[in-house]
């Protein structure tokens, strides 16, 4: 048996799935398949080495923070320590889920291994306000920096970390 965070965690993840059962179908596309579904996508770039999070609409607190647990799933099991991600169509991130990546996600990805993340900014007002407050609020052990485009990003990720 697990003992103390692990098992909260596991909890908070049979918590997520669970929500995400009944919440609608483009939840248990997520949960079926976390790396290809209509919300995001996730791969990896070999090159950089880095996964690549690809988010394509809005994402529901559920599907965000399945998501995200299942992308520091992937840093552990692949010790990837950058992340590229395009968040042109993120519309938000809600201050709940915000405060959580700020002080429950980012932590444990820290102690995961993830020392950078790039960005190609949201077209979204709300969007670029939620990503430059979490940003704003990540610690030194990480580099984090929003671009215009994809290429930005993945040019100033190659040397980051």
């Amino acid at each position: 048996m697990t003992r103390g965070k692990p098992l909260k965690d596991d909890l908070a993840i049979a918590a997520l799935k669970s929500q995400l059962d009944v919440e609608s179908s483009d939840s248990r596309s997520v949960l079926e398949s976390p790396e290809k579904n209509p919300v995001c996508s996730i791969n990896i770039d070999n090159h950089i080495p880095c996964l690549v999070v690809i988010w394509q609409r809005y994402a529901t607190s559920a599907q965000l923070r399945f998501i995200n647990e299942h992308i520091l799933l992937l840093l552990r099991e692949h010790g990837f320590q950058r992340i590229l991600s395009d968040h042109s169509e993120l519309q938000t991130i809600h201050a709940d889920d915000q405060k959580w990546i700020i002080e429950s996600w980012l932590p444990r990805a820290v102690d995961a291994g993830l020392r950078a993340a790039a960005a190609k900014k949201s077209v979204h007002h709300f969007g670029q306000l939620a990503v430059d407050l979490i940003r704003r609020s990540v610690q030194r052990e990480i580099a984090l920096r929003s671009f215009d485009t994809i290429d930005e990003a993945r040019e100033w990720l190659r040397t980051a970390g």
